[in-house]
């Protein structure tokens, strides 16, 4: 079982269904079910006899508060329901491993009767990690006042980071030590497999393409990317695509699509080979969201990386040390108006070839091997 709690964007949900997908390839007589709180869920594609159960939506309204998204009840409620959910779930699938991403008790604890419920009956559960959490001193005392050593300390048989110590030294940073930082397992990135076909014919070069995300806050680079090509595109010609994302709301959706379409971009809500078109663009504009980087340093695409702005320093942490590394171009959200992100896009057009990536891209891969030798030492134990 792969939780996910889904506060924001889709991030969570998409590097669960990563990982659900490469843990059925290996072991395909397993069940596999995820849990989300994605109110996208419906619209992404679910692995190959993977399911999903759905729990009501949530929404992040500052660093570490969440209200109902779609729910008009008192938050409380909501959060009860969440976790009844979970721990019926849990009690009624009797999951031999519980993969919780980001989040090692969720919003509130609600995961907590669950991994109650699940050592009850010998499971196992693990805690995975992206490669940054936040700025490193926020973290770790968000950490120590909601409990999520302890819970680390009592709950997990391994701590899983999607990512490499050249990006973050995750245990050292976010205060891991002692016991802790004996169950921490660097995976490295979750490397794209190679993408489905795009008819690439049906594009004009340059293929510039711009990817909201989630689209929740999106909204300002997509308006920005929309300005900038009105500029560039008489220029260079070509093919401007905008994604805006499946959780903008639809007003900014309608109103992005006049917009761009009036300026002569191709705009949609979503792409179902978007990772695809990621990996023939002649250069990607993006928030550096984790997946978002994930597609950049496998297909190695001219990028320009707008982190969202704050409070929270995780897209600027790895938007910087991309650019470090000369795997993507790095432009602040302060900064990136028309006509900066447009030298922006230039420069990426017209310049080399990003570096290959120096982390290992193997994540996945890595990821499904300690998932199973934490089964297999805790069967060797009962």
């Amino acid at each position: 079982m792969f939780y996910s709690h889904n506060g924001v964007g889709v991030g969570h949900l998409q590097r669960q269904l990563d990982l659900a997908e490469a843990f059925k390839g290996v072991h395909p007589d397993a069940a596999v079910l995820v849990a989300t709180g994605s109110h996208a869920a419906g619209l992404f594609p679910i692995p190959e006899e993977v399911d999903y159960v759905k729990i009501p939506a949530i929404e992040k309204v500052d660093r570490e508060n969440w209200d109902p998204r779609k729910l008009s009840v008192p938050r409380a409620e909501v959060v009860e329901l969440r976790t009844e959910l979970l721990e019926r779930t849990v009690r009624g699938f009797a999951p031999d491993l519980l993969v919780a991403d980001f989040m090692p008790l969720g919003p509130y604890g609600e995961l907590l009767p669950s991994l109650e419920t699940l050592a009850a009956h010998g499971g196992v559960a693990i805690a995975g990690f992206r490669d940054v959490v936040d700025d490193p001193a926020f973290v770790r005392d968000l950490w120590t006042r909601t409990g999520v050593y302890d819970a680390l300390r009592d709950h997990y048989r391994a701590i899983c980071v999607y990512g490499d110590p050249a990006m973050l030294d995750f245990a050292p940073a976010y205060g891991l030590d002692g016991d802790l930082a004996a169950k921490l397992r660097y995976c490295g990135y979750l490397g794209r497999r190679p993408p489905s076909a795009v008819d690439s014919p049906l594009y004009d070069r340059p293929l510039v393409l711009a990817n909201g995300g989630g689209g929740v806050d999106g909204a300002e680079l997509a308006q920005s990317f929309i300005d900038a090509a009105e500029r560039l595109r008489p220029r260079r010609g070509g093919t401007w695509l905008l994604v805006t994302g499946p959780m903008l709301d639809t007003a900014t959706h309608e109103r992005l699509s006049r917009t761009g379409e009036a300026a002569g971009l191709l705009v949609r809500r979503m792409l179902p080979e978007l990772r695809a078109h990621v990996a023939l663009a002649d250069c990607v504009v993006s928030m550096a969201g984790y997946n978002t980087c994930c597609d950049l340093l496998t297909f190695a695409r001219p990028s320009v990386l707008v982190p969202r702005r704050g409070p929270s320093r995780e897209q600027t942490i790895r938007a910087d040390r991309l650019a470090e590394w000369g795997v993507a171009s790095a432009l602040p959200a302060e900064q990136a108006d028309a006509e900066h992100l447009a030298e922006a896009v230039a420069t990426a057009l017209d310049g080399p070839l990003p570096s290959p990536a120096p982390v290992p891209l193997a994540g996945l891969d890595t990821a499904v091997q300690t998932f199973t030798l934490a089964l297999s030492e805790a069967r060797a134990l009962v």
